[in-house]
C-alpha cells in the first residue's frame, strides 16, 4: 500500500466512522429518532431506512478499499444532509438535529453544516487519491 492509498483509506474511514456512529446512535434511541425525524418533517420511509444505510455505508468506508460507488453514495448522502441542515439553520428551526440520535438535543447550527462540508472534502480527497 502506498501513501496515497493510505491517505485515501484514512479519509474514507473517518467519514465512515461518523456515518456508522450516526446510524448506531439512531438505532440505540429509536423512538426518540423517529419522533425528532417526524418533527423535522422527514418522510417516514427515510427515517426508517436511514440508520441502516448509515451503518452499512459507514462499515463499507471503514473496512473496504474506497470505491467510486461507495464514495459517491456517501457524498450524495452528505450533500442531501448538509442541504437539509442548512435549510433548518436558515429557517431557525428549534427541532433537535438528531444527526447522532437523541444524544444531540440542540437545534441545528452552522457547526453541523461545517462538519458535513469537512466530511465531503474528505470524501473528495479519498476519491482523488484512489
Amino acid at each position: 500500500m502506498d501513501s496515497k492509498e493510505i491517505v485515501s483509506r484514512l479519509c474514507a474511514a473517518v467519514v465512515g466512522g461518523a456515518l456508522a456512529l450516526a446510524g448506531a446512535s439512531k438505532v440505540t434511541a429509536w423512538q426518540q429518532w423517529k419522533l425528532n425525524a417526524a418533527r423535522q418533517n422527514v418522510w417516514k420511509i427515510v427515517a426508517v431506512t436511514l440508520p441502516a444505510l448509515e451503518l452499512v455505508l459507514g462499515a463499507v468506508l471503514i473496512v473496504l478499499k474506497p470505491t467510486a460507488t461507495a464514495l459517491g453514495l456517501a457524498t450524495l448522502l452528505l450533500v442531501v444532509f448538509t442541504s437539509f441542515l442548512a435549510l433548518q439553520v436558515m429557517t431557525k428551526s428549534q427541532v433537535p438535529c438528531a444527526c447522532f440520535g437523541s444524544h444531540v438535543t440542540r437545534a441545528p447550527s452552522w457547526r453541523d453544516v461545517s462538519r458535513n462540508l469537512a466530511m465531503i472534502a474528505l470524501l473528495f480527497i479519498a476519491a482523488s487519491l484512489s
